[in-house]
């Protein structure tokens, strides 16, 4: 029983070791925040400024609409399933442009894809304000992806496209 809890180990560690080195979040992603019909507006700007550490990753994400805007802490963590779940946990500055309203606190369970040169970070949100749930949405970010330069060893970032 001990040599085969030994060799499943061995066997998935090099999916493991994969899995957290295939995509460092770290960096500045931005997009879009898409709400579903009946919220506030069907369409914000959205920027996540993030660092990852292992598995886990903490940061910063942005939201604006004109001069509605707010800055909220985040962090996350990838689930088992190689997404990546990120929860808003305190707004740090906002600017409610005069509109009695309240800001939703978001959760997020987020795909990392490639995409074009740019890593791309997708899936969906849901929260909760002080008036209750929000109303839902999804969101698309986009970071260029870094490609480790042959010359002295620097990281630039690059378009990698298809030439030809």
């Amino acid at each position: 029983m001990r040599t085969l809890t030994l060799l499943i180990l061995l066997a998935l560690t090099p999916a493991v070791v994969k899995a957290q080195l295939a995509d460092d979040l770290s960096g500045t992603w931005s997009g879009l925040l898409l709400q579903n019909e009946g919220g506030i507006a069907d369409k914000f700007e959205l920027f996540f400024d993030l660092q990852q550490i292992g598995l886990a990753v903490k940061g910063t994400a942005f939201v604006k609409l004109g001069e509605l805007q707010a800055e909220m802490k985040l962090s996350g963590y990838r689930a088992p399933s190689g997404n990546w779940r990120i929860t808003e946990t305190k707004i740090l500055r906002n600017n409610k442009a005069g509109l009695a309203i309240s800001w939703c606190m978001k959760d997020y369970d987020l795909r990392v894809d490639y995409r074009k040169g740019e890593l791309v970070l997708t899936g969906p949100w849901w929260g909760n304000s002080e008036y209750g749930p929000c109303i839902p949405g999804s969101i698309t970010l986009k970071r260029r992806v870094r490609v480790a330069s042959l010359l002295l060893g620097r990281q630039d970032a690059v378009d990698v496209q298809p030439h030809g």
